[in-house]
């Protein structure tokens, strides 16, 4: 990991997020980018044209850039290699071209922000920059736990491409930490007993598990065994992350964004972003290959 790029919009959930950037450019010794958005919505503008005052805009986005750069400088004050840069597009849009241009490792935002004209609104931005980013996107809540060693990752998994590859992202921070990892395969029987009757769903889920089984002892053995724990969950998908992230005291979940559906596997598509409204950890969404 070499380039990390934080969006802000100097709220308590993008400090949280930032906190967990800094983090990760400690332990990876990667370059940092600040980055923000002073958009002004539609209505806003609307808004303006009935009487607000017109240099309104201008001197929130003014007020917008400077905080960002006196927070860069803070940064490189404490050592870290950090930019900034600025915006005035819509949010998601302007974060995901952001971190293409800049060939970002990582993207680091919080999951809620406030509004104003100075401020980017973080409450969908970050569930849509975690669907669009090619980059891997971390996201936190205000209440996050503070960055820790991450000595415990929570991967769940369907076994896909999209989830092998948050796996290997969560190995090589496990691997600079010393940290554990817990590997979960959720299938939803409750869903399956109404879809196909008792009967036929009894016979299936057993299948299921044992299926399940197999796969995590063969997953885990392929990772060499060791600080590898599996778990197996009759669940829906996303309770069974969230349940699991807190018996495990996880410090953070690292998920696919796109998943195989079918009755052996978890839909991790609309998975992540529930996970990624309601889990208490932070959350890293990584996708897989391209598709050809």
């Amino acid at each position: 990991m070499q380039r990390i790029l934080v969006a802000t919009d100097f709220s308590p959930h993008a400090d949280r997020a930032l906190a967990h950037g800094l983090e990760l450019a400690k332990l990876f010794g990667a370059e940092l980018e600040l980055f923000t958005s002073a958009y002004v919505p539609p209505q806003a503008l609307a808004a303006l044209a009935l009487g607000m005052s017109p240099g309104l805009v201008d001197d929130a986005r003014s007020e917008a850039a400077q905080k960002l750069g006196a927070l860069a400088g803070t940064l490189r004050a404490r050592d870290f290699r950090a930019g900034s840069s600025f915006s005035t597009d819509e949010p998601s849009s302007a974060i995901c071209a952001r971190a293409a241009e800049l060939g970002a490792d990582l993207v680091v935002l919080g999951t809620r922000g406030h509004t104003g004209l100075a401020h980017v609104v973080f409450g969908s931005v970050a569930e849509r920059v975690a669907r669009l980013a090619k980059a891997p996107v971390l996201t936190a809540h205000a209440d996050s736990p503070a960055p820790a060693p991450y000595r415990c990752v929570l991967v769940p998994t369907d076994f896909s491409p999209d989830a092998d590859a948050a796996l290997a992202w969560a190995r090589a921070l496990v691997a600079r930490t010393g940290g554990k990892l817990v590997l979960l395969h959720a299938y939803d029987l409750a869903s399956l007993a109404s879809a196909s009757g008792a009967l036929a769903a009894a016979s299936v889920e057993k299948a299921l598990a044992e299926s399940g089984r197999q796969k995590l002892a063969e997953l885990r053995e392929k990772l060499g065994g060791g600080n590898v724990e599996t778990v197996l969950s009759a669940a829906r998908p996303d309770p069974a992350i969230l349940e699991t992230a807190e018996r495990a005291g996880a410090d953070l979940i690292a998920i696919g964004t796109r998943g195989r559906t079918g009755l052996a596997h978890v839909l991790l598509g609309s998975t992540a972003e529930r996970v990624i409204r309601r889990a208490h950890p932070p959350v890293v969404t990584v996708k897989g290959p391209a598709k050809t």
